[in-house]
């Protein structure tokens, strides 16, 4: 699911479920370019296989991006009842969502996803418990997946310093119940537990 907004795209086409796309790219400037190329259906309705065709007047390379994460590790969660708290701007509720506490023993890189009921919008907040030794410039008290979307959000700390940390996942109204799947995204063996 592409945030086309973060870095605006070079070439932003429609989305519409087609069986073909064409697109063109003219290049101005002499020199090495680079871009990512992503595809993605306009409303996911099942799962689909594509080919992709690439020409070009000139040399090019095109590969698939590796995934630098070799740990996955999916919690399986609800919001229900009390723990359907909403958003922060609910205090009271807020507190009851469901607390997911993670371990991680060394600096490295970490992706956090959170994947929802598609008619609510969701997002995810990481609170520092503690950290081991200074952790520089990467520390942080909390952070966040920023606005609330719809079905899906993400977090991603590039380099987040050895400690223990809380994740809220969240929808934006409270009372919205249904499941949600967490995914922690590591190159570091990572510990989970449920808080409440």
């Amino acid at each position: 699911v592409p945030f086309s907004a973060d870095p605006q795209p070079y070439i932003d086409g429609i989305r519409i479920n087609s069986p073909h796309y064409l697109t063109k790219m003219k290049f101005t400037s002499p020199g090495t370019h680079t871009f990512t190329l992503v595809v993605s259906q306009y409303e996911k309705q099942n799962t689909i296989h594509y080919t992709i065709r690439v020409f070009s007047a000139c040399k090019f390379t095109f590969s698939k991006i590796p995934t630098p994460y070799v740990v996955n590790r999916r919690v399986n969660g609800q919001w229900k009842g009390q723990s359907a708290g909403g958003c922060g701007n609910f205090r009271d509720s807020y507190k009851k969502n469901p607390i997911y506490q993670f371990q991680l023993d060394r600096t490295g890189p970490l992706l956090i996803e959170l994947r929802g009921p598609r008619q609510y919008s969701v997002g995810v907040e990481v609170i520092t418990v503690s950290v081991v030794g200074d952790p520089g410039p990467s520390g942080f008290q909390k952070k966040n997946s920023g606005d609330y979307r719809c079905g899906f959000c993400y977090l991603e700390l590039e380099s987040l310093p050895a400690g223990v940390y809380n994740v809220i996942p969240s929808t934006f109204l409270p009372e919205q119940e249904g499941p949600f799947f967490l995914d922690f995204n590591s190159v570091i063996p990572i510990k989970t537990s449920q808080l409440q």
